[in-house]
């Protein structure tokens, strides 16, 4: 799986959130071997980036899967075209997320799809 089609720098933890905010919500992507896994709405870090992993080996990691973002009180899309490109990124929105996403794997090659796109926002941001 290539991961060249970043536009966030792998690991990199979104920790913005928005003014007034008094409770966290955290969410994570992982992805490694053949394996993909995400979690959103948990109440740290931790729990997100296991709850991520977890899914991430049970779906065909093969003991590779790594954690390619972490991100707090935002939204998350993950995209992926040809030659297994893959593109990460995360917006206040999940439209905004996933347009980033779909714009920086487009850069990088053709037939880029969202295959996952979720929020961890808490309700009183709705």
């Amino acid at each position: 799986m290539r991961l060249s089609a970043f536009i966030l720098v792998t690991g990199i933890t979104a920790q913005i959130a928005p003014a007034g905010a008094e409770e966290n919500l955290w969410g994570a992507i992982a992805l490694g071997g053949n394996g993909f896994g995400a979690s959103r709405g948990r109440p740290d870090e931790n729990a997100a980036i296991s709850g991520a992993l977890r899914q991430c080996e049970e779906s065909g990691g093969a003991g590779e899967c790594k954690i390619r973002l972490t991100y707090r009180n935002r939204c998350a899309a993950y995209a992926s075209g040809d030659n297994r490109e893959v593109a990460i990124a995360y917006a206040d929105t999940m439209e905004k997320a996933s347009k980033l996403a779909q714009r920086s794997c487009s850069e990088a090659t053709k037939n880029c799809r969202i295959q996952y796109a979720a929020c961890s926002v808490p309700s009183s941001f709705n």
